[in-house]
């Protein structure tokens, strides 16, 4: 047997008879839409964490995507509220680009729109659209810290892969296909449906309905008696 042009002892491939590890299914924990308003209510005090969690929420963004936007990242002249353009980019030297190497484009939400409006970027030394309180890059650590100590005060344990999920959770329970949430999360379809499938078990309950219920004229004529969840030609 050859793999790859190299001859293997015994013609065979001595990874084949390693058991494959079956990764557990993932635990996700994302906000309600009524935790969402608590969320951002309760941020009032913080201008600039209020409208950061905002768009980790509407947008999601992982933290370092959001981190690195500048305020030439921020379109508001294409489409009905604008866009967020995530993209590669060399700033003072140091080069970052978004974790699958692809940019992408995110539009901006009426809801997510209301809180940028009301968001005064601050001065900082490369035009940061979220600078640090030192109007320099926003270390990701320190970050997560100032974030987490504002949460403590307001007795609250979201961070921000809770809101990034939230953002997938909601699309897909609003009935959003998941090729169009990994779109627009900058993930593969395939993590999208290990996190996200689950939440649209009322999509899966139509998709099994092939059978034209309609064409029995009463609940006893159908094949085992079972009447019909939903006719589909209603």
């Amino acid at each position: 047997m050859e793999q790859r042009g190299i001859r293997l002892p015994g013609d065979r491939n001595p990874a084949a008879a390693v058991e494959r590890y079956k990764e557990p299914a993932p635990k996700i924990r994302f906000l309600t839409l009524k935790q969402i308003d608590e969320q951002l209510d309760a941020l009032a005090p913080y201008p600039q964490l209020q409208a950061m969690v905002a768009l980790y929420i509407y947008a999601g963004l992982r933290r370092e995507e959001a981190l690195w936007l500048q305020v030439e990242d921020i379109d508001y002249t294409t489409g009905p509220f604008g866009m967020i353009r995530i993209r590669a980019k060399e700033v003072g030297g140091s080069f970052w680009q978004p974790k699958t190497k692809v940019n992408r484009a995110v539009p901006i939400s009426s809801a997510l729109r209301a809180y940028l409006d009301c968001y005064e970027v601050p001065a900082s030394d490369a035009g940061w659209f979220f600078p640090s309180p030192q109007g320099k890059h926003y270390d990701p650590d320190n970050f997560s810290s100032d974030l987490r100590r504002a949460q403590l005060k307001l007795g609250l344990i979201w961070a921000c892969l809770d809101y990034r999920h939230t953002f997938g959770s909601q699309l897909a329970m609003k009935g959003e296909s998941l090729y169009k949430i990994s779109t627009l999360m900058g993930n593969s379809p395939e993590i999208c449906r290990r996190h996200y499938a689950s939440l649209v078990p009322e999509m899966l309950a139509v998709a099994v309905e092939f059978l034209r219920f309609s064409s029995y004229s009463t609940v006893d004529s159908i094949p085992g008696g079972a009447a019909p969840y939903q006719s589909l030609d209603t």
